[in-house]
């Protein structure tokens, strides 16, 4: 022992008292923060993250060779039923979509890999299936990316917008809960409260109405049709080994739908891709019962019908396929 460090004895302290003490300072904030936040209609769930993908993709190489894969973005998430698609075919889909981003670096992995047998559902999103590549929650309700403590701070409206500023799209706020399995529900508060629904549209307003500049005319032409050459090569792939793809387009509404049809047209974009392809394909457009239901913010189906809507979109699917001649057994009861 070095003699020039003095010793001291350890001061007397009740240390159970101080324990409890630190405790309840511990979980005074604590519960009252987790009670806030369930008094805003949030729940426990699953965080969403690239690791959480990492694993359903794990899951599909260990999957039985009659698989299907859900691919593309949040619609799909939101607007497929894991559990009805299960009901309806004996199997229960694997869950490969990611929000915001493009489902062809997804399709591309699934034709490069060798054991992939199975059946591909790509669900595109007009705008973002032509852009570039890109790409504690089961016990507490403000484990959630929109809780974050600085996320509610830097939302507050601390001083006036400055004129003149750049225009800065808001982060776009919770919209569903989800599970291990990657189930995704639009959150009940969309459905219920009409002024959270109001917020979430004007989010997507912003982000309509401000897009990012758009290339050539004679750029834009020579990435499409290079993108429908990968496409193509991609569904060929894996047909080759005795697996299939098919194509949807899911709802959208108001404001929405209507910027989609104007920027990305059907006959431009939606008609090009699917015959490129050659694939069985399902436009929401062409099926009154896959356009009968609400959509609280105009982009994805309510938590409440999408049940109903995934054994529709099934028994669709199923049909084409048998209209082709084709019975996949991914898809028969």
């Amino acid at each position: 022992m070095d003699p020039k460090v003095p010793l001291r004895d350890v001061p007397r302290v009740a240390w159970s008292r101080a324990g409890i003490l630190a405790l309840i300072l511990l979980v005074l904030p604590l519960g009252g923060w987790e009670a806030y936040w369930r008094g805003q209609q949030f729940r426990p769930s699953t965080r969403n993250s690239d690791g959480l993908w990492a694993m359903a993709r794990r899951w599909v190489d260990r999957a039985a060779p009659e698989q299907t894969v859900l691919i593309g973005s949040s619609r799909v998430l939101f607007d497929i039923d894991l559990d009805a698609w299960e009901e309806e075919t004996g199997l229960l889909p694997l869950q490969l979509a990611l929000e915001g981003t493009n489902p062809r670096p997804v399709l591309s992995d699934l034709a490069a890999d060798p054991d992939f047998t199975g059946l591909a559902v790509v669900v595109v999103t007009p705008m973002l299936v032509v852009m570039p590549d890109a790409g504690l929650e089961r016990v507490f309700a403000f484990y959630n990316f929109d809780t974050a403590l600085f996320t509610v701070l830097h939302r507050q409206t601390w001083w006036p917008e400055r004129p003149g500023l750049p225009f800065q799209p808001r982060v776009v706020r919770k919209l569903s809960d989800m599970d291990r399995r990657r189930e995704a529900d639009m959150w009940v508060r969309l459905e219920d409260d009409p002024e959270y629904a109001e917020l979430a549209k004007s989010i997507w307003r912003d982000f309509l109405d401000y897009p990012p500049p758009a290339p050539s005319e004679a750029e834009a032409r020579a990435q499409f049709e290079a993108m429908l050459d990968e496409i193509k090569r991609d569904v060929e792939a894996i047909r080759a080994r005795g697996g299939d793809v098919a194509f949807v387009r899911l709802p959208s509404a108001g404001y929405f739908r209507e910027d989609e049809a104007a920027a990305f047209p059907r006959e431009r974009v939606w008609e090009p891709i699917v015959a490129a392809a050659g694939a069985v394909s399902v436009h929401f457009e062409d099926y009154p019962e896959l356009m009968d239901v609400r959509l609280p913010e105009w982009s994805h189906v309510s938590a409440r019908d999408k049940g109903r809507f995934t054994r529709d979109l099934v028994r669709i699917l199923r049909d084409n396929f048998r209209a082709r001649g084709t019975l996949r057994p991914e898809l028969e009861p």
